[in-house]
């Protein structure tokens, strides 16, 4: 006797994978280029929780993730797109500091009319308020643009 098993998929679920799934082709274009090489000279947080130590990263685009590569360690930001009037001059990734605790902000490509933006963590919200919402903004150039 055969039975057949039926396996119960909420409807949302499955719009949602065949929409992210129509979308790849369209994500994978406009990620041409939106890659850089530097070295960061502290350690770092993104809005995952994830902790990077000083060291050379290369970031890029994947979707609607920066994904962040160093030596032996790699990790994933969750990040929006953020038009810019002109194009950026020069290549940058800037990150907020909070006492002794530096975040991911925001990403930045020579020559595109847009930039990255990273999400805030509990974890940073938390440190703003513990700094008495005094930050500093640091700048870390680019040493490579492109794959």
């Amino acid at each position: 006797m055969r039975t057949s098993m039926m396996l119960k998929v909420p409807a949302g679920l499955i719009a949602a994978v065949l929409t992210v799934a129509s979308l790849a082709p369209v994500a994978q274009a406009q990620d041409s280029g939106f890659a850089v090489r530097m070295k960061v000279p502290f350690a770092f947080q993104t809005a995952s929780g994830q902790h990077f130590a000083p060291g050379v990263y290369t970031i890029q685009r994947d979707g609607q993730f920066m994904l962040i590569q160093g030596a032996g360690v790699s990790g994933l930001a969750l990040t929006q797109v953020t038009n810019d009037s002109l194009p950026a001059t020069k290549g940058k990734a800037v990150f907020t500091h909070y006492g002794d605790q530096y975040f991911l902000r925001g990403l930045w490509v020579a020559g595109k009319a847009s930039h990255l933006l990273c999400n805030t963590s509990k974890v940073e919200r938390q440190s703003q308020i513990a700094a008495g919402r005094t930050s500093t903004t640091v700048e870390v150039a680019v040493l490579r643009e492109g794959h």
